[in-house]
């Protein structure tokens, strides 16, 4: 089963640590939604062989939308592809965008998934953050979307935050299992080329936390939401039973994907393709139907590299099955060399056909991956 992604590239600001591609102009929006619903006649094509399981709106801020253009995207979508049996909506919204009556329209579209950017429940680490909301409008904004009808939410959360405390830590944890929902999703705090953050640290005018501090927070991340009753089916992911995000599921099994709008990358029968991120570019690339996306096909090597990364970053692990139907001798030589070492090292453990990361060693994930990376 396939996915959508629609790629809104909209922002009333930029958060200090975001690389995603969006702007800060809005006055494009309604050329952006023509664009877009002319790519989604162009691409109708794209999955035409396999059924469509997930829709996901993310950014950017999808929630800048007005329900009419989110409206117009999602009948396009309707009318081009065969959505009859999609699963889960997703659209990603922000707190202080959110309000009873736009919700209950977003629900008369057909979203039945909310992932709100949260990061914390701090004031001032989200004014760190340069988040334009703040933690009373982040709890708000869930208790109206439950009131709304939406039963399926997942909240963002951010760690590894420079100067944030364990007990801050803790009480956005806390808060978060208070609110109730059904997912979360935590990541690390990353540095990315060209935003402000990595500017400041450049700068030396912030610093990274230590690595113990950060297992420490990752550990009780873990430790709590367990305690919750969540299960972690992948090293961010965290979710109650039965209601992991299908979308990004779809990504980790390898699934096809189809991406739409500026920047969205798609993968399709082992070939990656990604839209150009510059919107105004993109418009006029569409409309004057040029091409607007560049395309690799994937190699042997660059097949192996995605299995071990998407596979060991799951709960479920790497299917040795599918790795040996789908590697060639050499690739699996190495595999068989590095998960030797890795076993003995206690990194990995095999459990009924699949490799695993050993669960006191997944803050080490990234760097488990990489020894089994072929370069």
């Amino acid at each position: 089963m396939a996915g959508i992604y629609i790629h809104v590239p909209y922002c009333i600001q930029k958060c200090g640590y975001c690389d995603f591609y969006s702007i800060i102009r809005l006055t494009s929006k309604e050329d952006f939604v023509a664009t877009l619903i002319k790519e989604i006649e162009i691409r109708k094509s794209a999955l035409v062989k396999e059924g469509i399981q997930t829709i996901y709106f993310g950014g950017g801020t999808p929630s800048l939308l007005s329900i009419d253009e989110l409206g117009r995207i999602y009948k396009a979508l309707k009318e081009h592809f065969d959505i009859s049996n999609v699963q889960e909506v997703t659209i990603e919204v922000n707190p202080d965008d959110v309000t009873h009556d736009f919700l209950k329209s977003l629900k008369n579209i057909g979203f039945n998934r909310l992932s709100m950017g949260v990061q914390s429940f701090n004031n001032k680490i989200l004014a760190f953050m340069n988040r334009r909301h703040s933690a009373d409008q982040a709890k708000n904004a869930v208790q109206i979307a439950k009131q709304a009808g939406f039963n399926n939410i997942s909240i963002d959360l951010i760690y590894g935050i420079p100067n944030m405390s364990m007990e801050c830590w803790r009480d956005s944890i806390d808060q978060t299992i208070d609110m109730d929902v059904q997912h979360i999703s935590a990541y690390h705090l990353t540095f990315e080329p060209d935003t402000p953050f990595f500017t400041k640290l450049k700068r030396n005018e912030i610093q990274e936390i230590k690595d113990d501090d950060s297992l420490q927070q990752y550990n009780l991340l873990v430790k709590r939401l367990t305690e919750a009753g969540f299960i972690d089916y992948e090293i961010s992911n965290f979710s109650k039973p039965s209601l992991e995000s299908q979308h990004n599921s779809n990504y980790w099994k390898g699934n096809n994907y189809l991406g739409l709008g500026p920047s969205a990358h798609s993968f399709i029968n082992q070939v990656r393709s990604w839209n150009v991120s510059d919107l105004n570019e993109y418009i006029s690339l569409v409309n004057n139907a040029k091409n607007f996306s560049e395309q690799e096909e994937l190699s042997f090597k660059d097949i192996y590299n995605e299995t071990i990364m998407l596979g060991l970053r799951t709960r479920k692990g790497v299917d040795l099955k599918q790795l040996k139907h789908d590697g060639n001798p050499e690739i699996l030589s190495h595999f068989s060399k590095e998960l030797k070492i890795n076993m003995a090292a206690g990194n990995v453990y095999e459990q009924e056909g699949f490799i695993r990361i050993s669960d006191d060693k997944k803050f080490l994930t990234d760097k488990i991956i990489s020894n089994f990376f072929i370069v």
